[in-house]
């Protein structure tokens, strides 16, 4: 099926979440070379929400850029008109939004209750209740198979049609971000031509993925770069508490005001290495072809497998996970357990860069409530 052809309308309902936002950019950048050379890039328009816009700035020329805030509903009249609108964002308001637009062509993954409100729909691969290659614990009910989600926004393109020769992510700094990043490093005493390690300190409160801040500071305590911490709005405290814990270093905290995306992206392109568990800076990061040490808590690794050559990952053992889950179910010394423990992984520079640390506790005598 050819739906992804120039001169069509296309909207791209991109990913809210910024790992997902930026593991679609090989086919946002994809569709925009086609239709460039095609001198309809006019005909294209993204839409997600505003701050994860604002990494594409500087790219994309021509190609028009739809807002949508997080949990509300779209700008119907801003996608009315289109000829096929691509979801990647898995979300059932935007389906229903799309159908309501009247967009006569409507691709998504077939799972949330999507199906019926779209005209092309392709079902995720199940795990039928088998330990996952050694990760996790036995599955009560069918359970999508864990993949890269890069690859899947790329497979559902090409099923349409679309042509994406270069699956990896890549982002650019904004040239101005990265001179207010120089100078925000320089006022802190970092020279932002030298080597440093990023370290994504942040994390919501009350998350199960939140990196814990003994074992962020036991980590960032092995390398021999200085470190610049950082973390996003609402995130202070863990970023702090991290802080504290590297009393001694040249550890430094930018907090005041938290960078924003593009900053954040400017920083990460200034930086030597970045440490952060498996959330959105992670990406960023990856998508700068940064070393990265990545802190694996209740999250898969297979999810976000793909392109990582310069990936350490840090994973524990642990009898309850990988479970995904945002907050953790479990209590007393069990609670978090597969955060805190990596606390006995072996970080050093010696490990392999593609491969994991694995660590595992003494005893496991937790069961799921």
């Amino acid at each position: 099926m050819r739906l992804l052809v120039p001169p069509a309308r296309v909207l791209v309902r991109a990913p809210s979440w910024l790992g997902d936002f930026v593991a679609c950019e090989p086919v946002l950048r994809a569709l925009c070379e086609r239709w460039t050379t095609d001198g309809c890039a006019r005909m294209l328009t993204f839409a997600a929400p505003a701050p994860l816009l604002a990494l594409l700035d500087g790219r994309f020329t021509g190609v028009l850029r739809v807002p949508v805030a997080r949990g509300s509903d779209p700008d119907l009249d801003a996608w009315r008109g289109h000829d096929v609108a691509l979801l990647l964002d898995g979300s059932w308001r935007s389906a229903w939004a799309a159908f309501r637009a009247g967009i006569p062509q409507r691709a998504a993954w077939a799972s949330g209750g999507r199906a019926p409100l779209t005209t092309f729909a392709v079902s995720p691969a199940l795990e039928r209740g088998r330990v996952p290659l050694g990760l996790g614990v036995h599955g009560r009910d069918a359970r999508r198979l864990p993949r890269p989600f890069a690859a899947a926004c790329v497979e559902l393109a090409g099923l349409l049609g679309l042509d994406v020769r270069d699956r990896v992510p890549r982002l650019e700094p904004d040239a101005d971000a990265l001179v207010r990043a120089a100078q925000r490093l320089r006022a802190r005493g970092i020279d932002p031509d030298a080597r440093f390690a990023l370290v994504n300190a942040g994390g919501r409160n009350g998350s199960a993925k939140t990196a814990d801040p003994d074992v962020l500071a036991r980590v960032g305590r092995l390398s021999a770069l200085p470190l610049v911490l950082v973390c996003g709005p609402g995130e202070e405290s863990n970023a702090r508490a991290t802080l504290a814990r590297l009393s001694g270093t040249s550890a430094v905290l930018l907090d005041d005001p938290v960078p924003h995306l593009p900053e954040l992206l400017a920083l990460l392109a200034l930086a030597s290495a970045c440490i952060t568990a498996d959330s959105g800076p992670r990406h960023l990061a990856q998508a700068l072809s940064k070393p990265v040490t990545v802190l694996y808590g209740p999250t898969d690794p297979r999810h976000s497998a793909e392109h990582a050559p310069n990936i350490r990952g840090l994973r524990a053992e642990i009898a309850c996970g990988p479970c995904h889950r945002e907050v953790c179910p479990l209590f007393g010394e069990a609670e978090r357990a597969c955060m805190r423990a990596l606390a006995f992984a072996d970080a050093g520079p010696e490990r392999e860069r593609s491969g994991y640390s694995r660590s595992q506790p003494a005893s496991t005598p937790w069961r799921s409530t």
